[in-house]
């Protein structure tokens, strides 16, 4: 842990000096290359040869007639609550589509909007249901932050209503940033009362190696929104007691794995350098320092796909899939695939079935591609695999 405050201390200082210098017009130099450890150059190969399994399902249309649908959860059989990034909560079986009305604003603005919607591992007894989205300053309407909040959804006169809202995460004034990328914000629990989401680094990559700053990090809190004892900065001056790992790039997959309690998250390179991550308390993944991936323009980003105390990827992907959507698929009409992670992608327009074993990477194949961008993927009470295009939700079963 001393060894971990001492690196997050240092971050905040190479931060700060990168600000001023762009501040004065100048580039940032680069920080001296600590000393190395001895397995610091150990590198992950990109993803290649994947197989296809397409031939072993159906893909049939469940809900249609949505606009940039962005995140879907199932409460229950042939149920599910679907955000829309233009700001719309949507309940929604088969036959029929009704609005939550009186949800937060969000803002949509570039890749922000209304983005996760997931319910407590509890929600039988509670009704807690949880949001992510884009969230403006209150007065300066053009700079906006990540922001997560719960309420309950009740039915009256009028219809269904969003009611007893409370914020659990939401950034200091000064942190809210004029820029419309990379918002993060997936949703997911472990069993110990905790709940985890990202932020990406909202455009501004050398913040994810700032603790002072919410942007470019995986945060963990408990469902109420109060910070965990032993989350790995909490004692730290100046940080953000919610942040559970940095050096993180725009982390739109997070899932806690149910059968190992894993963290696994994909987030997305710049051209090149989509990662699988196991995530852990105060591990530094490297963004932009290191990285599998090159600038938009073709320019070298960074010389370095390893440094010292910056942890490698499970896997990575290049070129890049545009990774979005993480789950682990527990259902019942694949029983071979129990245990898998669902990751999507937007860019490849693809599902992939991710085998894992424990914290590490064992292989994948293509589920679904060449149907629309992906958003979301999720398993279904009865044991489909449903996922979120463009318009419409379909979902996935298999032919025998």
């Amino acid at each position: 842990m001393t060894r971990l405050l001492l690196l997050a201390s240092l971050s905040v200082l190479f931060a700060a000096c990168q600000e001023a210098a762009a501040e004065k017009g100048s580039p940032p130099e680069e920080p001296a290359i600590q000393e190395q450890a001895a397995d610091w150059d150990k590198t992950v190969s990109a993803v290649v040869e994947v197989p296809s399994v397409q031939d072993q399902v159906i893909v049939e249309d469940w809900s249609t007639g949505l606009k940039e649908p962005w995140g879907i959860h199932f409460i229950a059989d042939n149920k599910a609550l679907i955000t829309e990034k233009r700001g719309k909560l949507w309940q929604i079986t088969p036959e029929v589509k009704l609005e939550v009305k009186g949800i937060p604003e969000s803002v949509d603005r570039g890749q922000g909007g209304l983005l996760d919607v997931a319910t407590d591992p509890d929600y039988a007894e509670n009704g807690w249901v949880y949001l992510s989205f884009s969230h403006a300053d209150a007065d300066q309407r053009k700079k906006l932050m990540t922001k997560i909040v719960r309420g309950k959804i009740n039915s009256s006169a009028a219809g269904l209503v969003w009611e007893e809202e409370e914020t659990l995460f939401q950034a200091n004034p000064g942190d809210y940033l004029d820029s419309g990328h990379h918002f993060g914000s997936r949703i997911t629990f472990d069993n110990q009362g905790h709940l985890y989401f990202g932020i990406g680094d909202r455009g501004k990559m050398e913040m994810a190696q700032d603790v002072t700053v919410p942007n470019g990090k995986i945060h963990r809190i408990m469902r109420d929104g109060s910070i965990p004892k032993d989350n790995p900065f909490v004692n730290l001056d100046g940080a953000y007691p919610s942040i559970y790992s940095f050096g993180n790039r725009n982390p739109q997959g997070t899932i806690v794995h149910p059968d190992t309690g894993v963290v696994w998250e994909t987030e997305h390179g710049p051209r090149g350098g989509d990662e699988l991550n196991v995530i852990k308390a105060g591990v530094n993944y490297g963004w932009p320092k290191i990285s599998y991936g090159i600038n938009y323009s073709g320019t070298v980003l960074t010389p370095h796909t390893a440094l010292p105390d910056m942890a490698q990827p499970t896997s990575q992907w290049t070129p890049s899939i545009a990774v979005c959507g993480l789950d682990v698929y527990t259902g019942n009409l694949f029983p071979e695939w129990r245990g898998r992670l669902l990751a999507g992608a937007l860019a490849y327009q693809t599902v992939r079935l991710i085998k894992v074993d424990g914290e590490n990477y064992v292989s994948e194949a293509t589920l679904l591609q060449d149907k629309g961008r992906v958003r979301d993927v999720t398993t279904g009470p009865d044991g489909a695999i449903y996922v979120a295009l463009p318009t419409r939700i379909v979902r996935i079963t298999p032919k025998t």
